[in-house]
């Protein structure tokens, strides 16, 4: 697993090159000798210069994005077939978010990994990812692929991310649409849709019974009322669009 914060998932009194060893030494039959060989050689394969010589550097003396390439370092340095990167690049600036991106796409290749890729930045999503699984109030919302998502999203809370973003080519007077209200609370979650509040295409069964995941193709589902059989069509972009796609 890749954490959001290297500084705090780090430990400020173990070398960078001991702490990328520690999960072979756990994990493997390797000599300490050949573990630092392999941590050297993982921390030369995020791009860390002079590995051999900052293997025993401690996390103050790197910068960010370095300390955050020696926790991608850290995740992958027993080959896993999965990783989760749990927004990687949040706290970055754009131009390292941009490095940690492509090395992360890069390694990927390299050792053949899945990533399970965990962010709120829609714009890193399209650019990382095959499928999308949109989540609110601890539910999946919508699942599909990068194309559909973005060109035909099927659920109020989909949307309304997508409207909020701005776009680079849209009249810079046009004013962005936020989603009005605010999450549930999750210590007392609703008993329905934990969207429904906040949908402005809710209806009475929202908040009260919670909607099953709909088919809208063979590789695109929606957890909403709206795809129900007997969900009113009129005014509903999202049914007339199943129609017309039908």
């Amino acid at each position: 697993m890749i954490f959001q914060d290297p500084m705090s998932s780090l430990n400020p009194l173990k070398t960078i090159g001991k702490q990328v060893a520690e999960a072979l030494e756990v994990h493997t039959r390797l000599s300490a000798a050949e573990a630092r060989a392999k941590a050297i050689r993982m921390l030369e394969l995020v791009r860390i210069p002079e590995a051999a010589k900052r293997y025993d550097s401690y996390p103050h003396e790197f910068s960010g994005g370095m300390r955050q390439r020696v926790m991608i370092a850290m995740a992958l340095i027993c080959e896993p077939s999965l990783v989760i990167a749990d927004e990687p690049t949040t706290a970055l600036d754009v131009t390292i978010q941009d490095q940690i991106l492509k090395l992360l796409r890069a390694l990927k290749r390299e050792m053949e990994s899945a990533i399970v890729f965990i962010s709120h930045d829609l714009s890193v999503i399209a650019s990382m990812c095959e499928r999308v699984i949109v989540m609110y109030g601890g539910m999946i919302m919508e699942e599909a692929s990068i194309e559909e998502l973005f060109t035909s999203p099927s659920h109020p809370y989909t949307l309304g991310l997508l409207r909020s973003i701005p776009v680079i080519d849209q009249d810079k007077d046009a004013m962005l649409e936020p989603i009005p209200g605010s999450p549930p609370d999750m210590l007392s979650p609703p008993a329905g849709c934990p969207f429904a509040a906040r949908c402005t295409h809710a209806r009475a069964v929202c908040a009260i019974e919670a909607p099953p995941l709909h088919a809208v193709s063979d590789t695109h589902r929606s957890r909403c009322w709206l795809w129900a059989e007997d969900a009113p069509v009129s005014g509903n972009v999202f049914k007339e669009r199943g129609a017309a796609h039908a």
